[in-house]
């Protein structure tokens, strides 16, 4: 049932689409005054706001958001494409961005790629069909099909690498520096015969973090030892792997640097489990500083990657692009890193 103002009050109407003419008879404003409203701008008095409000509950009305992307050619929508949704990394990331959308009057569709390229390549095509007005691009990989997807894509992309050069505005840190920190604190801690628990290890970021391993390895002058790296994924399971591996060796590692948090949990546990203590047996670290680090037992000692600082450059690089703010070169925004000490390491 649709109502119609008429001057002496609400009368109905049926067969025909409540339209934003009668939200503005309703509430007794503008046609623009409405249009302003329903575009979230401040520059609308709250009295006028609370009639407005009243009108559209009372006639029903739903925005034709079809329609108004035809119109405006924007469908006020972001897409964030993540790797691993169970990484609490992503999902608060997620949380953040969705935040952040929601006061600009933007809606955020969430796409689970799996690392996969095939699916990121279905998240791209998606997004040109819903005509995306930017994307947050996060991948541990850089599948050559999927950076020139998003070099045509034709709206703005903030990623979370450079695949290989800055090509988009890109938010990341000093590649490998967080294992290259864990390594080299472990060093301090006197211990030399240090494992690399690694994720997919075709994986870019794998192969960024094993890279800061090397180096802090090489730089005390300390020869890397090919039994001493095990990679799997970058999972809890992958962790429970690793240390299976390294407890089957003929001698276990002193220390193992793993290449995030979730790794850094499956091997802790697997090792209380074989009876070993942490640390007094096996120091462990981790990368990344989640919140179930500093609650797992023992505390994971760690490196920060800080995912609302991330999540929020995200956001200021991607809508300054779409708003036409900033139109110059790719920026890059490199994010902190800094030691957490816990239990797990002596």
């Amino acid at each position: 049932m649709i109502f119609r103002f008429n001057g002496g009050g609400v009368t109905t109407v049926r067969d025909r689409a409540v339209t934003i003419n009668d939200v503005a008879r309703i509430a007794n404003v503008s046609n623009a005054t409405v249009s302003r409203y329903l575009n979230k701008s401040s520059a609308v008095d709250q009295n006028k706001c609370r009639s407005i409000d009243e009108a559209i509950r009372t006639l029903g009305f739903r925005l034709n958001r079809n329609a108004r992307v035809l119109k405006m050619n924007r469908s006020t929508q972001i897409m964030m494409i993540v790797p691993d949704i169970e990484n609490p990394f992503y999902s608060v990331a997620y949380k953040v961005v969705q935040d952040i959308a929601l006061q600009k009057g933007y809606t955020v569709t969430l796409y689970n790629s799996n690392g996969i390229e095939g699916n990121e390549l279905n998240a791209i095509e998606i997004a040109h069909g819903l005509k995306i007005d930017g994307l947050i691009f996060c991948s541990i990989n850089d599948y050559p099909q999927v950076f020139k997807a998003l070099k045509d894509f034709g709206k703005p992309v903030v990623a979370s690498n450079s695949f290989g050069e800055l090509n988009f505005d890109t938010v990341h840190s000093i590649k490998g520096q967080g294992l290259y920190v864990t390594t080299n604190y472990l060093l301090s801690l006197g211990h030399t015969k240090i494992a690399y628990a690694g994720g997919d290890e075709n994986s870019v970021l794998n192969e960024r973090r094993f890279t800061g391993y090397q180096k802090a390895l090489s730089e005390a002058g300390i020869n890397l030892r090919p039994e001493y790296v095990f990679n799997f994924d970058f999972s809890m399971e992958g962790g429970y792997r690793a240390a299976k591996y390294f407890i089957g060796l003929s001698e276990l590692p002193a220390a193992i640097a793993c290449a995030n948090d979730l790794i850094a949990m499956g091997v802790i546990q697997t090792l209380i489990g074989n009876g070993n203590r942490v640390p007094e047996d096996v120091s462990v670290t981790g990368m990344d500083n989640i919140e179930f680090s500093k609650l797992c037992m023992p505390p994971i000692t760690t490196v920060t990657n800080n995912s609302r600082e991330f999540a929020e450059n995200c956001m200021e690089l991607l809508l300054t692009r779409i708003s036409q703010e900033y139109e110059g070169a790719p920026r890059e925004y490199l994010t902190s890193r800094k030691l957490v000490v816990r239990e797990s390491t002596r």
